[in-house]
């Protein structure tokens, strides 16, 4: 279903406020992405707490924070294909697949090793977060060359305040997490990128991470502020971008397919749960 209409709307409701002096932040993607080709895709109940997504064999595996269960679904119409569960009951809150193994990220930062997720016979490790502070991570990626897991604070009590996000990494050399957070994401690196105004009002407090198979970017996405942020390499922030309420009622997974398109889950709120595609066109 096309969201040309949405999409009439917005623009319509824009320039009426606009007319009427006020100042509206301005709601953009990133380069090759656009409002006006998107496809949305109605989720099941199942999915109404969807929390994360990953891409894998044509494939779109999904997550909610209630259950434990890896969901394999068909991008195309988000129907459930198959289930795996793979641990108790947990606050589930972000995947991502390495050859036929699925890491999946609790709240408490602790990760999922699950080995042959696919199988029916598969192997579930768990890697314990070596901070026992207060804390909510949400987001995890792979590093575009190196072994490793980064893994993003959204809410943890060592970062003080919502300005930064601390982030990890877990080694999938030694299968450790480092001690000490290897570099955080602040506001203050935004300057420059983000109108004052809006920046004011940030927080830095990501959903879920992916990188861009084209153009070797990580894409960090929040559902706290609604903001998707493209990253380099050394997981310095390019590009920041304000994302329309209206649209990502509450982005919670990101991911792509190899040919660049992007997709964005949001959770059920006010309404069913849904899958927004945008096609790549640089």
């Amino acid at each position: 279903m096309r969201y040309s209409l949405l999409i009439f709307l917005l623009a319509l409701f824009e320039s009426c406020d606009n007319s009427s002096g006020s100042t509206r932040p301005e709601f953009t993607l990133p380069e090759g992405y656009s409002t006006e080709r998107v496809t949305r895709v109605l989720l099941s109940e199942d999915l109404e707490e969807i929390s994360g997504i990953a891409w894998h064999e044509n494939e779109l595996l999904a997550i909610e924070d209630e259950s434990s269960i890896i969901y394999r679904t068909d991008p195309e119409t988000g129907k459930i294909l198959k289930k795996k569960k793979f641990e108790k009951n947990r606050d589930i809150e972000d995947i991502l697949v390495r050859n036929d193994t699925a890491w999946v990220l609790r709240s408490n930062g602790n990760l999922y090793r699950v080995v042959d997720f696919r199988e029916k016979d598969s192997h579930t490790v768990i890697f314990d977060f070596p901070i026992a502070e207060s804390r909510d991570l949400e987001a995890i990626v792979a590093d575009i060359d190196e072994p490793f897991i980064w893994v993003f604070c959204k809410v943890c009590e060592w970062d003080e305040d919502p300005s930064r996000s601390s982030f990890f990494k877990f080694d999938l050399g030694t299968m450790k997490f480092d001690s000490l957070p290897a570099g955080k994401i602040e506001k203050s690196q935004l300057k420059g990128l983000l109108a004052n105004s809006a920046l004011d009002k940030l927080k830095i407090q990501p959903s879920a991470a992916a990188v861009h198979p084209l153009t070797q970017e990580y894409y960090l996405i929040s559902s706290t502020g609604k903001w998707l942020m493209t990253l380099d390499k050394a997981l310095k922030p390019k590009t920041i971008h304000l994302l329309h309420p209206s649209l990502f009622k509450q982005p919670e997974g990101i991911t792509f397919s190899p040919d660049g398109t992007l997709y964005i889950s949001n959770e059920a709120r006010d309404g069913r749960a849904n899958l927004l595609i945008f096609n790549y066109q640089p």
